[in-house]
């Protein structure tokens, strides 16, 4: 059962959010009434982002990270309960983002997308969710996945695609293993949004090897949905508990949902062909 209004009070710990869904997402929060800890390896940007919403009346810190590194998450989470005493919703938002072939990609552009994509979620739930356990109350997570993980045919976007099918196994599995504790689970899918994801590699380390190519730009992603508007249908969507949230522009949902449809026609497919092959041919 949650309650009324589980956000007045308590505090947010958002990574990625020195700008894009990660920024509207603390600003979202905040102006609900929490305390926001905003976390991002751009320190910069995201103490910057942190002092506009204390200019708003949030109580708001910003703290540079690295999600890939254990230790750096640490750091984080021992900053944010220093601050503010506990953390009741963990966001894990944090995202990089490549195109191209898998032929093409090095294991470079892999090892840089999963550290970040996967391995800064399973980073940030390692440092917070004991704490998160023991603390008793109304407690929540929300993982940041893609609508790209629910595609028929991910071609050119494969690797990272394949990042955010583990944000999906793992995000339902937690759900699952945290109903218990009494702690939600939410997975937000967001689909061509207006950030800046295509200009990821601005933060990718030398250790990963040379920078892949870029074919569709740096930019703000054109003709997308807006991040607050990803950011209130992902806080209307903790608020009921729901265990998934898509947040794409509203002419692109027909083509999504075919999409999500085909994926579905070819599961079909596939158990239909498997029971007639079972069938024994004659008496």
């Amino acid at each position: 059962m949650f309650e009324p209004d589980p956000f007045a009070g308590r505090t947010a710990v958002v990574t990625g959010a020195a700008g894009g869904i990660g920024a509207a997402l603390a600003a979202e929060l905040g102006a609900r009434g929490m305390s926001v800890v905003l976390a991002d390896i751009d320190e910069l940007g995201v103490t910057r982002t942190a002092a506009e919403l204390r200019e708003r009346g949030v109580r708001a810190l910003g703290v540079g990270v690295d999600v890939s590194d254990p230790e750096s998450v640490a750091a984080l989470a021992a900053a944010s309960y220093a601050e503010f005493g506990s953390v009741e919703l963990l966001c894990n938002n944090a995202g990089v983002l490549l195109f191209g072939s898998v032929a093409d990609s090095s294991i470079g552009d892999w090892r840089w997308l999963s550290s970040v994509n996967v391995e800064g979620m399973l980073n940030c739930l390692n440092a917070f969710l004991p704490r998160m356990v023991e603390a008793g109350g109304w407690r929540h997570v929300m993982n940041t996945a893609s609508t790209h993980a629910f595609l028929p045919d991910t071609a050119n976007s494969a690797l990272y695609s394949a990042t955010k099918h583990a944000v999906v196994g793992i995000t339902l599995g937690l759900r699952g293993e945290l109903a218990e504790e009494g702690i939600g689970v939410t997975l937000l899918c967001p689909g061509q949004a207006a950030t800046r994801i295509l200009d990821s590699q601005r933060n990718r380390p030398h250790s990963f090897g040379r920078r892949a190519g870029e074919p569709f730009g740096t930019g703000v992603i054109p003709m997308a949905i807006e991040p607050r508007e990803v950011a209130r249908a992902a806080v209307d969507g903790i608020l009921r508990g729901d265990p998934l949230v898509f947040a794409l522009p509203e002419f692109t949902r027909g083509t999504f949902r075919g999409q999500v449809e085909e994926m579905w026609r070819l599961a079909d497919n596939a158990l239909g062909d498997r029971a007639e092959s079972a069938c024994p041919v004659g008496d």
